[in-house]
């Protein structure tokens, strides 16, 4: 009996550290998203391509702070009073759940009560992520399926060796026919494949070209990798707005800068706006491109790209590889420092908690205060004198790893 409870406080225990892991990742994605609002403002009459670099280097940025936490991070003290709340409530149960194991005794109904509101919490976050991706796993599955069963392959014949010297790709590409597309589509990372529908057998060259350029151009970019990047993306901070910002703004942009590269190829503005319009045609309202491909063509920001195309001042000029590169180096910059750094409650928001009528108030306070150079006095005093026999023992606990260091730090500085 006492080991099934000591195992129900380690869980609860765990999904309150989970819980308060997500919740301090989400507040330092604030300063990337924060760059990325500012660099997209920056370049709004810029070329879609540029905008495209800034979403693909936030989503990696994010993805990477989230599930790259260094070891040894350091502490920064910044989360104001407004933000902490969380922090502490969370911290209030691993201190609680931690001092119940140790004394091998279950909690009472209130204890219990908020551990039973944080593991539904730590649930409902998980059942978020699930539900953000299944669309994605469902899509991607159908249509490996339909992949498969795609019987007919397609000998795009010159068309398709027009479209790669164009663009100058030696990467092997699979073209096949599927009944069950609407438009033509690129699915595959490893080995990409360019789904046509069934009419593209009365296509003109010239139409099968600008079609092949199109796809083409989306796999050498790696679009289908970067969009399923954001999807996950979206599925780990599902609750945060601006994370399902920045995946609209890179489809969006990801369209348009492809249809710059396909103009810049040298294919006529006009042609390839009236192609896009034929495709959105054929794509019936009661049937949806599959989410885990990328479509020639959509309903939705249709009238976004064919502005752009007929729009004789937009210059479709491609982005030389250094902003590539300098993209990379901010992007590395960016998520190193993130993934470098811890955040918690600010030194007056802990000192606050010191006089909080709950003891486990006082010893998550103790606790960060302990680790604090500026604080480590007063989670001495909590050590000595606070009236809670659990309090003095987590301040003397936190002391166990700072105390020596903190001394050396004094006398250095006295």
């Amino acid at each position: 009996m006492i080991d099934a409870a000591s195992s129900l406080l380690m869980a609860q225990a765990d999904s309150a550290r989970a819980v308060s892991a997500v919740y301090t990742v989400s507040l330092l994605a604030t300063f990337p998203l924060g760059v990325a609002a500012l660099a997209a403002f920056a370049l709004r009459r810029a070329n879609a391509e540029a905008r495209t670099l800034v979403w693909r280097s936030t989503i990696v940025a994010l993805l990477l702070a989230f599930v790259g936490r260094i070891p040894g991070h350091a502490m920064a003290w910044v989360v104001p009073a407004i933000l902490s709340a969380p922090l502490v409530a969370l911290g209030r149960v691993q201190v609680t759940a931690a001092s119940m194991r140790s004394l091998g005794g279950a909690p009472d109904a209130g204890l219990s009560a908020s551990f039973v509101a944080v593991r539904a919490l730590f649930v409902v976050y998980l059942a978020g992520v699930f539900l953000v991706l299944l669309p994605t796993i469902v899509g991607s599955v159908r249509l490996r399926r339909r992949v498969a069963r795609a019987s007919m392959p397609f000998d795009a014949g010159g068309a398709l060796a027009d479209a790669r010297r164009t663009l100058a790709m030696q990467r092997a590409v699979r073209v096949v026919i599927s009944p069950a597309v609407l438009v033509p589509l690129t699915w595959g990372i490893a080995r990409p494949v360019i789904v046509l529908p069934r009419s593209a057998r009365q296509w003109s060259p010239q139409e099968l070209t600008i079609v092949l350029l199109h796809e083409l151009t989306h796999i050498r970019a790696g679009d289908w990798a970067f969009a399923l990047a954001g999807r996950a993306m979206c599925a780990l901070y599902w609750f945060h707005p601006g994370a399902w910002w920045i995946a609209r703004g890179l489809h969006n942009d990801c369209e348009l800068a492809c249809d710059d590269r396909v103009v810049a190829s040298g294919v006529r503005r006009s042609d390839y706006a009236e192609l896009l319009v034929k495709a959105a045609e054929a794509l019936r309202p009661s049937a949806r491109a599959v989410s885990a491909a990328l479509a020639l063509s959509q309903r939705s920001g249709l009238r976004a790209r064919l502005e752009s195309l007929l729009d004789a001042r937009h210059r479709a000029r491609p982005l030389s590889a250094r902003w590539s590169a300098i993209a990379a180096g901010a992007t590395l910059a960016v998520a190193g420092s993130m993934s470098a750094v811890r955040i918690a409650p600010s030194r007056q928001v802990l000192t606050t908690l010191m006089g909080d009528a709950r003891w486990e108030s006082r010893a998550y306070a103790v606790l960060g205060l302990a680790q604090r150079p500026d604080s480590v006095a007063v989670a001495r005093n909590a050590a000595e004198l606070d009236p809670s026999p659990r309090v003095r023992a987590w301040a003397r606990y936190a002391l166990g790893d700072t105390a020596s260091r903190a001394d050396k730090r004094s006398v250095v500085h006295n």
